[in-house]
């Protein structure tokens, strides 16, 4: 997950393996399911095998040898269970899947009925898409075995483009990079949400082993290039809280640009909706407050830019914060302005006010009027930023999370000739000199 650099080839493989898996998927059917779960299979008997020999020939400790000897065991009864039980697992996987359907179709159900609330214009396509996802998950969810021709197609579908992104970034590592251009605004198709979600977490445990062996590991700062980036985007990982998923914003000319959840008087449905608000803040205090007083981690992903692309993203950012916006002010500002009593105000929003020279923009038109944690959330702002100088990110059911983008940026960060040259993880350990007042 933290890969340095990645072979030209391997965009290849995995482009020509997708696309022939895909058109199988989809003019095969469920033979290619099966044939899947059977692979499967076999690998996890291999891999359970390898994890037993490892915990008998390589043992650290008890404990380590126990624990690699149990996972190769689970893995292995998994396997006897996927073959001797073929049709259940089958089925159940194309449930899984209807599952997964029903659950994007509650999200546009959910936004309908929030746009229909704040008086949001597009709600009759956004209807319109619960119609069709509720309908195809019922199937899926109820009728399994009559109806898994449509889980094959929609699969085939993904793998197909997926295919088609890959030998898209095959093309872009092998041929001179003045003659790219053309490929670099093709869609990119990430990994699905279910995987993409977890990512956060992922990375966390991973962070914590490295910081836990060496504090000042190389890999928490690496970069491709000595050129400065003209961009960052900066995502945010935490164990719990409002960040638990993953958060994220742009920083530009030495400035952060934020959208999220800000008025803590707004928040509704366990602060998973309220007004969309823009933050405006200082790069460097910004980071450092997010570090120590939130107990986060930023990955900070550096882009190098052309003259025109920073012209775009400066156009971009200015219609932003200026068009269907309004200014809005935390309680600490309102404090210090005289409207409210002077008091201890702690949300974060007063804090970066206080530490981090905040400035606020409330969203009063459009579709970003209402935050939603699953649809217009933090990730589609910078989107919107980064579409005018790259791919648009294009998730196969429309939604887009932090670690759909951590998921893209990382990728790009190991290319030889992308435009991500820095990748810098801030940890405690970054402000050890310099603590906060």
């Amino acid at each position: 997950m933290l890969e340095k650099t990645i072979h030209s080839t391997i965009y290849f493989v995995l482009g020509v393996g997708c696309l022939i898996l895909g058109f199988t998927s989809i003019f095969i059917g469920d033979n290619i399911l099966k044939l899947t779960l059977t692979l499967a299979s076999i690998f996890l008997v291999v891999n359970g095998l390898i994890k037993i020999w490892n915990g008998m020939v390589h043992p650290s400790t008890r404990e380590k040898r126990i624990f690699s000897t149990a996972r190769g065991i689970l893995d292995i009864v998994v396997a006897l269970f996927i073959v001797y039980h073929m049709p259940f697992v089958y089925h159940s996987l194309i449930r899984l899947i209807g599952l997964y359907v029903f659950m994007n179709a509650c999200i546009f159900l959910f936004t309908y009925f929030l746009y229909i609330r704040y008086n949001i214009k597009g709600r009759l396509a956004i209807l319109v898409k619960f119609i069709i996802y509720f309908i195809f998950s019922i199937l899926l969810i109820l009728h399994p075995e009559s109806n898994d021709k449509y889980a094959q197609i929609v699969i085939g579908i993904y793998l197909i483009i997926y295919g088609i992104s890959a030998l898209n970034d095959f093309i872009i590592e092998t041929i001179p990079k003045e003659k790219t251009d053309s490929f670099k605004k093709l869609i990119k198709i990430p990994l699905p949400l279910f995987i993409t979600a977890f990512i956060p977490q992922r990375l966390i445990n991973l962070i914590n082993e490295l910081i836990e062996v060496e504090p000042k590991q190389d890999k928490l700062y690496v970069k491709k290039s000595n050129q400065k980036p003209d961009l960052e985007v900066i995502i945010h990982l935490a164990e719990s809280g409002s960040a638990a998923f993953g958060h994220m914003e742009i920083c530009f000319q030495g400035k952060i640009y934020s959208y999220g959840n800000y008025d803590l008087h707004s928040r509704k449905f366990f602060d998973m909706v309220g007004d969309g608000v823009l933050l405006i803040a200082d790069r460097d205090s910004y980071i450092k407050y997010n570090v120590e007083k939130l107990d986060r981690y930023l990955v900070c992903f550096g882009l190098k830019l052309t003259k025109k692309q920073q012209q775009d993203i400066k156009k971009r950012v200015t219609y932003l914060i200026s068009s269907n916006t309004e200014d809005w002010y935390p309680d600490a500002q309102k404090a210090d302005m005289g409207e409210i009593p002077q008091g201890e105000y702690k949300e974060i929003s007063s804090d970066l006010y206080r530490y981090a020279n905040a400035k606020f923009k409330k969203i009063i038109n459009g579709k970003n009027k209402k935050f939603f944690v699953l649809r217009t959330n933090c990730a589609i702002i910078v989107d919107y930023i980064l579409g005018s100088i790259s791919s648009t990110i294009l998730n196969i059911n429309g939604l887009i999370t932090p670690g759909t983008y951590y998921e893209y940026l990382n990728n790009e960060f190991v290319k030889k000739n992308s435009s991500v040259i820095t990748r810098k993880i801030y940890t405690r350990n970054d402000f050890l000199e310099d603590d906060c007042d």
